[in-house]
């Protein structure tokens, strides 16, 4: 069956997960001391199990997406218990998968809508802000695998750290701020980067001009009968 609508009447799918995510975000960098991997970890688990439930799925599908969450939060908790570069990297890779699907179904359902109600407007502010994560998910990737590839994160940053400048770095890439305390150097790293502010700004310019003709659109089919 299909998804239900993202301007649903009820209250909006997408306000707590918005909330978690942007904790996330603010909490991260700050949590430098030691046993703080943990609030870190917690907080990317209440993200995965808001997306989880904010996608509303009904029969098969939605039990299949819960069990691939499952199956990401016991990577990214084995990863976060026992370390190791195997785990490091299905961590990494498993969390930019889930990322990327959810991004998919959100933006999928914004498309589909007719209307512009908050929830739409939350659920475009999610899949922005997935997309940096997704990114970042990525970048930890290339650096496990080839140390040195971003250059301002030091080489004794542990996993949690290594997550959370990451996540400061995407972020910074995709809305073009560059800062530049934190530089891909890699060949690999410097062209992902920046395609990552090229998807970002046009993410940006797209979505905009989706609501703003759904917003168009509705006030054209009101007042229509009036004419």
């Amino acid at each position: 069956m299909s998804p239900r609508p993202l301007g649903s009447t009820k209250a909006p799918n997408f306000g707590f997960l918005l909330v978690v995510l942007c904790l996330l975000i603010v909490v991260a960098p700050l949590a430098t001391a030691a046993g703080s991997g943990l609030l870190v970890e917690s907080l990317f688990a209440l993200v995965l199990l808001a997306g989880a439930f904010s996608v509303s799925w009904r029969g098969i599908q939605r039990w299949s997406f819960l069990a691939f969450t499952a199956l990401t939060l016991v990577t990214r908790s084995c990863a976060h218990l026992f370390g190791g570069f195997q785990l490091g990297i299905a961590s990494a890779a498993i969390t930019a998968l889930w990322m990327t699907s959810v991004i998919i179904i959100v933006v999928r359902e914004l498309f589909r809508r007719q209307d512009v109600t908050t929830n739409t407007i939350l659920g475009a502010i999610v899949a922005y802000l997935l997309i940096a994560i997704a990114f970042a998910a990525v970048f930890e990737i290339i650096e496990l695998c080839e140390p040195g590839s971003f250059f301002g994160i030091s080489a004794a940053a542990t996993s949690h750290q290594l997550n959370s400048d990451l996540i400061y770095f995407s972020l910074v890439s995709l809305t073009t701020m560059g800062y530049g305390d934190i530089v891909p150097v890699s060949s690999l790293a410097r062209p992902l980067a920046a395609l990552e502010g090229v998807f970002g700004g046009l993410y940006l310019a797209v979505m905009i001009a989706r609501l703003v003709g759904m917003h168009v659109a509705s006030g054209i089919d009101r007042e229509g009968p009036e004419h």
